[in-house]
């Protein structure tokens, strides 16, 4: 009897002990993996909060006074560029900066809750002063030159109304559209060659960390939306306008090779040399547009090339669009849309190596 009552408490003890044992290796594994698992949620979050910081870093890269908005369309996330977009530019003979900021620094700027702002300070040239006066000539008479109205990042569901206003005015212009396959958005493209303007390429995907991650990307997005315009209209696009512009700070590419590659293929691309902030405010009006599209166009010395967006965001930009036809032509200037007889404006000109000419001359 006392035998299998020590057996029964062996038994019993052991199950305790196995009990035990269980309990102790399941509250271990608790304690180990609830801290594995949330290191893993954690990991996953800084990842994503680690995208997010590069996004940020693209688009504040170069300084304060670039913006870059970004907009989901056909469920990606397309930049919208603005790169230099909320500088004035104007340049000398030279093709050199005189107010953007890059090479020199000046007190003139354009608003982005209003008109354009001048002063009559100094433009800081190379180190020397030089009188404000001399370049921004405030209550410009009409001069005549022509004006290049541009519309980037299209089309939209505006691009009809665009279109139409043209057509009524008897006015071409040049749109630097985007790849989109939206059915209700590929007829535009046809539209806009079919009524006579210039069908230009802006890229194919708009991301900038996609267009500009290497040369080949680069070549590749610029032969996509070549391809992919042809195949849409018959059309040989020969202009091309960078994302973020020739003088974006956002490109691991050496810009001199992206342009080097346009030029052997036969494509020549275009900045601007005025615009109305239409993509860096949302909430100008029509009529504060205008006016800073014609600060520009009245102080330029030579042809402007304004920069518009064709944007599903932009309606403000369709609004104004008729008043800007009327006062562009009440004050003599010709509207044109860009072709092989345009003056050429860029921000970042291309300098062919010299290596590159001597062979040329071999040839």
């Amino acid at each position: 009897m006392e035998e299998n009552t020590k057996i029964n408490k062996t038994e019993y003890n052991r199950k305790n002990v196995d009990f035990i044992k269980k309990m102790l290796i399941a509250v271990f594994v608790i304690m180990f993996a609830v801290p594995v698992l949330l290191c893993i949620y954690l990991m996953i979050r800084l990842n994503s909060l680690e995208r997010k910081l590069d996004e940020i870093s693209l688009k504040t890269a170069a300084g304060a006074s670039n913006i870059t908005v970004t907009e989901t369309v056909a469920d990606n996330i397309r930049e919208l560029d603005m790169t230099a977009a909320s500088q004035l530019e104007i340049y000398d003979n030279d093709n050199t900066y005189l107010a953007s900021g890059i090479n020199g620094s000046s007190n003139t700027q354009i608003s982005t809750n209003g008109d354009a702002e001048f002063d009559d300070t100094y433009i800081e040239k190379d180190g020397k002063e030089e009188d404000n006066s001399t370049v921004l000539k405030k209550n410009a008479e009409p001069n005549g030159k022509k004006v290049y109205l541009t519309f980037d990042d299209g089309p939209s569901v505006y691009s009809n109304e665009i279109l139409d206003i043209l057509a009524e005015n008897d006015v071409k212009a040049t749109f630097f559209v985007v790849h989109y396959s939206d059915e209700d958005l590929l007829p535009v493209y046809n539209r806009i060659v079919d009524e006579g303007h210039t069908l230009a390429m802006h890229s194919y995907t708009h991301i900038y960390r996609e267009i500009y991650a290497d040369e080949e990307a680069f070549e590749k997005d610029v032969l996509d939306i070549h391809d992919f315009l042809y195949e849409q209209t018959g059309y040989d696009c020969k202009y091309y306008r960078f994302p973020g512009g020739s003088s974006n700070h956002v490109s691991n590419v050496d810009m001199q090779e992206c342009m080097k590659f346009l030029d052997e293929q036969g494509i020549v691309y275009y900045d601007w040399n005025a615009l109305s902030n239409d993509a860096v405010s949302g909430n100008l009006t029509p009529n504060q547009l205008n006016s800073n599209i014609m600060q520009y166009v009245r102080n330029n010395e030579g042809d402007s090339v304004v920069l518009m967006h064709d944007l599903n965001t932009t309606h403000a930009t369709v609004e104004a669009l008729q008043d800007l036809i009327d006062t562009l032509k009440a004050e003599g200037y010709e509207i044109c849309a860009i072709d092989e007889d345009t003056t050429l404006v860029q921000h970042v000109k291309y300098e062919p190596d010299i290596d590159d000419e001597d062979d040329e001359q071999v040839d």
